[in-house]
């Protein structure tokens, strides 16, 4: 129920969906017994764990004039929408979070055409070169004052979450009430999350009847999502979609303002478990959004347990693959660190393959996603002689008016997909063309595909991004470019070959050695991860030389300890410890630490750690 410059409100049971219009935030009380469909088990792992999307929303210059030029009614009907959806996904165990909302109040930013996809093209086009750099944000989506030709009302990128040119959509806000372009939104969100549409041949289970719209993967207006679309969802996301969704938001960019119930754990809150109908967290009063007597933190985070923090080194996040890495719990906050993969451009598979998005991309895996496991790359001919020919069977791109781009000989394996074996049909869609091309003189075949997938779909069977295309070479905007675009050079020498340099071009140290460049004894880990403990391997002794106690024996456990020789001084027998400087506590700790310093070593106090270094003790 919305409250705000009039009355508006969305009423949802397992038996129907009414909306009623007479706007702030949508406030909808569900009762435990008839909450939507597919809560996964509270295990701790990929599934389990809370996701995020930061979410801009961008209305056109039509949306602007249909509603009187009022940015104040937009931004509110803008708000509902964003709160609609975020119900949505909430069975999903995701969260969807507006943290950007642009008017083109004055004009259109790109050409917004009556072609769906041009429309698409444009608009991600322009998020990719003027929104992202200003913004940051997941994923983008553009709602239209106008209309498509023929019945389209959206259309988005498929299983394009968290890349950087394709995370959006574009979408029609096609009805009176809310829920009619909310439910869009959501439709689309799911095509960029790996979502495929609930056709007949599916057998969805979806418990909105078809008379009250369905679910929101259906053609109609839905208000649920169905189990295909849980289960889409998990195997994107096991199969390393969605990499950006694991860090909360911070507060501050909200849009809406702060609220006690929001679920988020805003400025003079300590915990926020929603309304009190709904809050089943028994660390967090609900009322005041305040722990409770003797709890140290809220359990919608991971790393609380119990009312208590985990353990700093409790491994929160497994990797799902060789290109992704494990986060840890830091001992100071319950929520696990924001997600960090092996940067782009790294070898994996035994060198054959390159690291793209978190996870291992190559011809062989797309085939098989597309054709079934036993399903591989067709060899060189077939990718020369399909994307050469600039039709829509195969080519590199399409211009502007629409027409092919044929590749050049160096591109022809960054245009459209070619695979050999597998299923007669493709696993994706129900109605894809299948291309089979046979070679004279040679029992040599292969097959590519044409997927229709919906109106509001774009085609899924282009070569992946990241994916090797030559020795040293990766395909990047279906062109075939040396490794060294993605700065994987540069970023290698600073580990000292005891890391490798994560997503955020920081190392991520083995066990033994400490960030940020791994060059002396620490926890391992990064700046971003949290501290991998020793528990977690035994961690090898990085010293060169031996080790020896101060006079005090004192031996920190994150320290070694050398002799070195007569100072510049004139002094003898110094004891130099290297103390991984501030990193103990300024890179894993949220909270502010205690540093003494001195010339050569910057000791500190980690009380979240349990490690305490005495200043006095320490001899220069």
């Amino acid at each position: 129920l919305s409250t705000c410059s009039g009355l508006r409100s969305v009423t949802m049971t397992t038996a129907m969906t009414t909306a009623m219009t007479l706007l702030c935030n949508i406030y909808m009380y569900i009762p435990a017994a008839s909450r939507l469909l597919y809560f996964l088990p509270r295990k701790r792992d990929i599934l389990s764990e809370t996701k995020y999307i930061e979410l801009v929303l961008v209305a056109d210059h039509q949306e602007f004039l249909n509603y009187q030029k009022n940015n104040k009614t937009i931004i509110y009907r803008m708000l509902d929408v964003a709160n609609q959806v975020d119900w949505f996904y909430r069975s999903l165990n995701v969260r969807v979070a507006l943290t950007g909302l642009e008017i083109w109040s004055d004009r259109d930013k790109i050409q917004v055409e009556k072609n769906p996809t041009d429309t698409l093209n444009n608009f991600l086009e322009w998020r990719t070169r003027e929104l992202l750099p200003r913004l940051r944000h997941d994923n983008a989506q553009l709602v239209m004052g106008g209309s498509f030709d023929g019945t389209t009302v959206g259309m988005a990128s498929q299983s394009s979450m968290c890349s950087r040119d394709r995370s959006g959509g574009v979408n029609v806000d096609h009805l009176v009430s809310v829920l009619g372009v909310a439910s869009t939104v959501a439709h689309e969100l799911g095509h960029n999350l790996g979502m495929s549409h609930d056709t007949a041949e599916r057998h969805c289970s979806c418990q909105n009847e078809p008379r009250l719209g369905g679910c929101i993967m259906e053609p109609s207006t839905g208000s649920q999502f169905s189990s295909c679309s849980a289960a889409d969802l998990s195997v994107s996301l096991l199969h390393g979609g969605g990499m950006c969704l694991f860090n909360v938001p911070q507060p501050e960019r909200l849009l809406g303002g702060p609220r006690c119930g929001n679920l988020y754990v805003e400025k003079g809150e300590q915990c926020d478990c929603g309304l009190l109908e709904e809050c089943e967290d028994p660390c967090c009063n609900a009322s005041t959004c305040q722990l409770v007597p003797g709890a140290q933190c809220s359990s919608d985070g991971i790393c609380c347990q119990d009312c208590k923090l985990r353990s700093a080194g409790s491994i929160c996040r497994e990797p799902l693959g060789e290109c992704d890495l494990p986060e840890f719990c830091t001992g100071s906050s319950p929520y696990c660190p924001p997600n960090v993969f092996v940067q782009n451009g790294e070898p994996c598979e035994d060198s054959a393959s390159y690291c793209y998005g978190g996870v291992c991309t190559s011809m062989n895996s797309q085939c098989q996603t597309l054709w079934g496991p036993n399903a591989t790359s067709a060899p060189a001919v077939c990718f020369s002689s399909v994307n050469k020919q600039g039709n829509k069977y195969g080519n590199c791109g399409q211009m502007a008016n629409g027409s092919y781009i044929p590749c050049a000989n160096s591109d022809v394996h960054c245009g459209r997909i070619q695979c050999q074996g597998g299923r007669d049909r493709p696993l994706l869609g129900t109605n894809a063309e299948i291309i089979t091309v046979r070679f004279n003189n040679s029992d040599l075949t292969c097959r590519g595909t044409l997927f229709h997938l919906g109106d509001d779909v774009s085609d899924p069977a282009i070569v992946a991004q990241g994916t090797a295309c030559g020795p040293g070479k990766a395909c990047l905007n279906q062109k075939c470019q040396d490794i060294s675009v993605f700065g994987v050079d540069e970023c290698h020498g600073k580990c000292n070959s005891h890391g490798v340099c994560n997503s955020n071009k920081n190392c991520h140290c083995d066990v033994g050695w400490a960030p940020p460049d791994c060059r002396y004894s620490g926890l391992g880990g990064s700046v971003d991860s949290g501290p991998a403990t020793a528990a977690s391997g035994n961690r090898p002794d990085p010293t060169p030389e031996p080790s020896n106690l101060n006079s005090s024996g004192l031996t920190p456990p994150l320290c070694s300890v050398f002799r070195v020789g007569p100072s510049s001084r004139g002094s003898t027998g110094h004891l130099l410890l290297h103390c991984l400087l501030k990193c103990v506590c300024d890179q894993y700790s949220h909270s502010d630490p205690h540093v003494f310093s001195y010339p050569q070593c910057s000791v500190t106090h980690c009380e979240m750690w349990g490690l305490h270094f005495d200043p006095a003790h320490v001899s220069r």
